[in-house]
């Protein structure tokens, strides 16, 4: 079973960690019920009823981001899908908890790796000594591992490098910020990023203890949950946690309300995994940032890579330097896709279709 360490006793023990895990076994599948909704407290989540005992915790859109989480009430216990960014995050979810059931969390699920879907983890082990983390074999690899991307246990020590300079930048801002508006907006991410800091020094790694390497079905006194692994998307080792009786899917960053990050992505192999969900029969979506959507939603987000990839394809096979390729194709997706994936302060269209070209360009086109 795994413990709590300290970041240096983990990046000492990367080789230890993987040897503490033991594997689930799979299982079948199966099948129906609908849904409704009520609110919370707004200031970090806002807590939505999705389903019977399954709730959606929608993260507020703010400067140091949180994920979402979905939490699934069984006979005895609680599951927490995802456990935000930093453990003050994870507090105030857990007391949001507590307020529907006094039922004890018995399992977290990370659905990746990347750093606001598990560095709350510790909170739900403090409160919980029992607590089983399961994630999927890859996504246990990742979190050890020194170039696996933006998350992971070496990730938090960039971070540390790094937030010293983003408040200074934030500080230098602020001061030059003549627009009340503006300046409080500003002062606000300033006082953010400083308290992540704080709470980032303190952080206490807690890493999965199960893992997954086939899709397995838990079965939790009176629920059953299904955790899917369809192939590499957002990164090469997201699960699914599927409910077939309510028919809801919890998907992390692989389907979300906004603009999708493709650093750590596969991008054609994402439009195939997208297509293998499909294939599940669900009506609603807890995606990793944004709102519960339809599964409609699936079409269009699968629709946005498949046409992002599509075109800067077409782009570069004219021979338009990446530049180029970013103002067209940027231009080119807008009227389809810009106000659907900007519909949130964070993840806007315009922000991230830079981005997003030159990943496809760099995965898709310069590879082949």
């Amino acid at each position: 079973m795994a413990k709590q360490w300290t970041r240096r006793q983990v990046l000492a023990q990367m080789g230890i960690a993987a040897a503490a895990v033991h594997t689930l076994d799979p299982h079948e599948l199966c099948c129906a019920v609908p849904a409704s909704a009520e609110t919370a407290d707004k200031d970090l989540f806002e807590l939505r009823k999705v389903a019977d005992g399954v709730y959606a915790a929608v993260a507020a859109a703010r400067y140091k981001v949180n994920s979402n989480a979905a939490v699934i009430v069984t006979d005895d216990g609680v599951v927490v899908v995802d456990s935000h960014s930093k453990p003050s995050a994870a507090r105030a979810l857990y007391t949001e908890i507590q307020g529907i059931t006094k039922k004890p969390v018995r399992k977290i699920v990370n659905t990746h790796f990347h750093w606001d879907h598990w560095q709350g983890n510790e909170v739900y082990k403090a409160a919980n000594p029992g607590l089983e983390i399961v994630a999927s074999q890859r996504t246990q690899e990742n979190l050890t591992r020194a170039d696996a991307g933006v998350g992971g246990v070496p990730y938090i020590e960039k971070q540390l490098g790094a937030l010293p300079g983003e408040i200074d930048k934030l500080k230098d801002d602020a001061r030059r910020a003549t627009d009340p508006t503006t300046k409080a907006r500003i002062e606000a991410n300033l006082e953010q990023a400083e308290a992540y800091l704080s709470e980032l020094k303190q952080l206490r790694p807690t890493l999965p203890t199960r893992t997954v390497s086939t899709t397995v079905t838990l079965r939790e006194q009176g629920r059953e949950i299904q955790l899917h692994l369809l192939g590499r998307g957002h990164t090469d080792g997201d699960l699914y946690v599927y409910l077939p009786k309510e028919k809801v899917v919890a998907t992390g960053d692989a389907l979300i309300d906004w603009m999708p990050f493709l650093n750590d992505g596969y991008p054609e192999e994402w439009v195939q995994t997208l297509s293998a969900l499909e294939k599940l029969d669900f009506t609603h979506i807890i995606p990793g940032h944004g709102e519960v959507v339809p599964k409609a939603h699936l079409t269009f987000f699968r629709g946005y890579l498949t046409d992002l990839i599509a075109a800067v394809k077409k782009a570069a096979g004219e021979g338009a330097t990446l530049e180029e390729m970013q103002k067209k194709v940027g231009d080119q997706l807008a009227p389809r896709y810009e106000q659907g994936m900007s519909k949130y302060p964070l993840g806007r269209y315009r922000d991230r279709i830079g981005l997003n070209v030159e990943m496809v360009y760099r995965k898709v086109v310069k590879k082949a």
